[in-house]
């Protein structure tokens, strides 16, 4: 089977990090699989597996105006052919793309042959793109996850995060949490994995909770599932996802595992109190409640 597959970029994110599964996978079972970025692919975080051929288009967006906007897409659509099918890879009711782009989405979907969602909570939004029948839910795979060499009583006292350091993400609650936890339990540890624009504000609010000895921001790892092998407890504090692989990804490591109760995503994962436990959004103390637990 011939298979063409195309993302922005090969940067550390989640949905990055996905279509690298899926390619390596199906080049592993003998397909043609052929990957399109649409930078120029000197940025790449994730490096392209085995058999995949990549082709650069470098045609990434670079204007904010309505006319700039059109023109972009219209070179993309001119270098790609034709839109087959387009995949929302978090949930687009609350991820904000703005008014130019929002624009040009609504446009260019009507033109899908399909459009995935990755939730059925976002199934109704699609619907108001596409006509029903070409709407499709599929939740992301896993990718090889090692079976757990460690058994609970075995995990470091740690509590593990992992994600960009961006609003999206929660981590300002999560220090708040943590805080309330520390206060009881003074030999925990929380490691939030991950680089992004709010690095100076949880740098300087884990100074101000007291928290410089506990508390540890190390970047972006290519090593999730070492950080993950050895954590106690995962802890998902976002605001709103598309489908959080890595709370997939910690639940297959066998960490104990905590999530806001967010759209979309940990609830389609997380059966409360029997796969782990979910919490409302933006509460810390609540969210403290459960790591205690």
């Amino acid at each position: 089977m011939r298979i063409g597959c195309v993302i922005a970029s090969l940067g550390s994110g989640g949905a990055e990090r996905v279509m690298v599964s899926l390619c390596g996978a199906w080049a592993a079972r003998g397909d043609d699989v052929t990957l399109f970025t649409f930078d120029d692919g000197r940025r790449d975080f994730h490096a392209v597996p085995a058999g995949v051929t990549r082709i650069a288009l470098d045609i990434a967006a670079t204007s904010t105006s309505l006319l700039g906007a059109i023109c972009t897409n219209a070179a993309r659509l001119r270098t790609l052919r034709r839109a087959v099918v387009i995949s929302e890879r978090i949930d687009p009711r609350r991820h904000d793309i703005g008014v130019v782009w929002s624009a040009q989405r609504r446009v260019s979907y009507r033109w899908a042959t399909g459009l995935v969602v990755q939730t059925e909570r976002v199934r109704p939004w699609a619907e108001t793109h596409v006509s029903p029948a070409r709407v499709h839910v599929i939740g992301n795979p896993l990718r090889e996850v090692a079976a757990p060499r460690l058994t609970a009583g075995e995990r470091t006292a740690t509590i593990a995060a992992v994600g960009r350091l961006v609003p999206q993400k929660g981590f300002d609650t999560l220090l708040r949490a943590f805080a309330l936890v520390h206060a009881t339990y003074p030999a925990w540890r929380l490691v939030i994995s991950g680089d992004g624009p709010l690095r100076p504000s949880l740098e300087a609010q884990i100074h101000a909770l007291g928290l410089d000895d506990v508390a540890s921001l190390p970047g972006r790892t290519c090593t999730v599932d070492a950080v993950l092998a050895d954590s106690a407890v995962f802890v998902l504090s976002s605001r709103y996802e598309g489908f959080p692989n890595v709370l997939l990804e910690a639940m297959a490591s066998g960490c104990a595992c905590v999530a806001t109760d967010c759209d979309s995503g940990p609830s389609d994962l997380l059966e409360h109190d029997a796969l782990g436990l979910l919490v409302p959004v933006d509460d810390a103390v609540a969210l403290a409640g459960a790591m205690t637990r």
